[in-house]
Formats: C-alpha cells, sequence, structure tokens
C-alpha cells in the first residue's frame, strides 16, 4: 500500500487488488463485531465499492481483448 498527501491536504491510500480484498474481508469481521461502528460500516462499503470496481474493470478488460481477438 502507497500513502500519498494532495495538493488539497487529503490522504489518500493506493493497494493493489489482494490488499484491497484482505482490507474488506478484515472489514466485514469487525462491523460484524461491532455493528454499530458508523465508521467501520462507512469504510466497509467504501472497500467494497473499490473492489467492485477493479472486478468490473477486470471484466471489461476481458471482454475488450476477446473482441479484438475475434475481429
Amino acid at each position: 500500500m502507497q500513502i500519498m498527501h494532495t495538493p488539497g491536504g487529503d490522504v489518500v491510500a493506493v493497494m493493489k487488488a489482494k490488499e484491497l480484498l484482505l482490507a474488506e474481508v478484515a472489514l466485514v469481521v469487525y462491523v460484524a463485531e461491532n455493528p454499530d461502528s458508523n465508521l467501520a460500516v462507512r469504510m466497509m462499503q467504501d472497500v467494497v465499492t473499490a473492489n467492485e470496481d477493479v472486478e468490473r474493470r477486470a471484466e471489461e478488460a476481458a471482454e475488450s481483448a476477446e473482441a479484438a481477438v475475434s475481429a
């Protein structure tokens, strides 16, 4: 994981897909044990959304590659 600081003062974590998956699993377990943690629930939702986006892009890239080969 890489941590970057934006010019606006925000901090951004950049992760590999496998790191993102591990973070998602850890947050799911934490939220299951602490369902009243609003921050953890929001973080889990963000991680799940990011992971779904990674999967969607991979599927689109695979479909694009298949279409290019069959064309």
